[in-house]
């Protein structure tokens, strides 16, 4: 079903400048990933992770990896070990949660070993981000109290911000409160870039530069 890798390039806006790729998963045409990816089991998600962490190629004067993981994966007892053992670059790494939705209902005692984890993995020099965050999913990242180095506005909020440019550039301000490290999702035209630059966000993703 899943056919390989690919690399999606992560700019500045304001310079389009490269400063770190996501690794993401290619597959066959039928596949939808979102719902692949939501159906996998615990180990299964372990072993892919590190698949992918083993194909990118860290180096000292590389840019950054961005990889995704769920909340469940973090807190897997020996994700951690792992993840030292087979990463020499820490600091090249930004692991994005995905399953926040899963994450922010979480039961007060797993919110507190998120925490930890989340905080662990920062002392060792990774990136924790917040994936695919809407307005609903906003507030309650404030009420959880976890900390993230960044969040990624989802992409079908941003695009709904082409008819709703106030409520989206609002939004952006609020993330703000969260985290200095802001990213829009989904930047697919010149125009998109437009409103992703009128935000207070300093970073975009999208298939705008598929071809850059």
């Amino acid at each position: 079903m899943l056919t390989g890798y690919k690399y999606e390039s992560i700019r500045i806006l304001r310079s389009e400048d490269v400063i770190a790729w996501e690794l993401l998963s290619t597959a066959e045409p039928h596949v939808d990933l979102e719902e692949h990816f939501g159906l996998m089991a615990v180990p299964e998600q372990k072993k892919h992770f590190f698949a992918q962490l083993s194909h990118a190629t860290f180096s000292a004067e590389g840019e950054k990896y961005h990889l995704n993981a769920t909340s469940s994966l973090l807190l897997e007892t020996d994700f951690l070990e792992r993840l030292c053992e087979e990463t020499l670059y820490l600091d090249k790494l930004v692991i994005e949660i995905t399953d926040l939705e899963n994450m922010i209902e979480s039961d007060p005692v797993r919110i507190f070993s998120l925490r930890k984890c989340i905080a662990t993995l920062r002392q060792r020099g990774s990136e924790v981000w917040a994936d695919d965050v809407t307005e609903t999913i906003l507030w309650k990242l404030f009420e959880c109290a976890i900390h993230f180095d960044g969040i990624k506005i989802d992409k079908y909020t941003f695009w709904n911000g082409r008819k709703e440019r106030n409520e989206f550039l609002q939004l952006a301000q609020c993330c703000t409160y969260l985290t200095n490290k802001l990213l829009i999702e989904g930047i697919e035209t010149e125009s998109d870039l437009a409103l992703a630059r009128a935000s207070v966000a300093e970073f975009g993703q999208g298939y705008l530069w598929r071809n850059a």
